[in-house]
């Protein structure tokens, strides 16, 4: 196996939702679903509900207020072997609820279009359950493909929470991950990763909109 390292430099501008459930899709020109265009929902200007599916995962529902445009989007995901959805990175997802019992699923579908065929991924990095199994927190970003379309539809989903300030992993055994603030010199270093997903938040990065935040990932790669 080979050692290698990914180091990722960015400007991030980090924050809290303003309101309880906010929901951005952002379309790429060529993507049949969201034809080109961007989305962004909150309470303020939308009918925003979460519901746990048959298949043990999540479905987020969209749709306008009573007596405004209608308009009306569904987002829905699922664990493979329809395991209930936990922190981690889903690769290979195909449609919902027509998936593998051994694959994930995805599926985003909005004002009458929807994909007969589609293949995705998704990243859960938060999610809370109340005592009845009902969701209570969501961060969750993911990207979709319609068909044989190589043109993207991708969203990122915050409810009741805040999403993650790092990268995802991909190829690479994660062995220590390193998060530096370079405002305020803050460094966090977090030595036995569980998971793909680095997340210098959890690790208790404190962070103001417009910090710029360094992040050095370390590991193995994958056969």
């Amino acid at each position: 196996m080979q050692r290698i390292m990914l180091v990722v430099a960015s400007l991030l501008v980090a924050g809290t939702a303003m309101s309880e459930a906010t929901i951005e899709l952002v379309s790429e020109p060529g993507d049949s679903i969201g034809q080109g265009n961007t989305y962004s929902f909150d309470d303020t200007n939308t009918d925003i509900r979460f519901f746990r599916n048959y298949d043990n995962g999540i479905t987020v529902r969209i749709q306008s207020f009573p007596g405004e445009p209608r308009f009306s989007w569904t987002i829905d995901f699922a664990a493979p072997f329809e395991a209930e959805l936990t922190v981690g990175p889903y690769e290979g997802a195909t449609r919902f609820p027509f998936q593998d019992y051994e694959n994930p699923g995805l599926a985003v579908s909005g004002n009458g279009r929807g994909c007969n065929r589609l293949t995705g991924s998704f990243d859960i990095f938060t999610v809370e359950y109340d005592e009845d199994g009902n969701v209570t927190a969501l961060a969750a970003t993911f990207e979709q493909f319609c068909g044989a379309s190589s043109f993207p539809l991708r969203g990122e989903i915050v409810f009741n929470t805040v999403l993650p300030i790092g990268v995802k992993s991909l190829g690479l055994g994660l062995t220590r991950v390193h998060c530096l603030n370079r405002n305020t010199k803050q460094v966090v270093i977090d030595r036995a990763p569980i998971d793909k997903i680095g997340d210098c938040r959890a690790l208790g990065l404190e962070v103001s909109p417009g910090d710029s935040v360094r992040v050095t990932m370390f590991g193995i790669a994958e056969e």
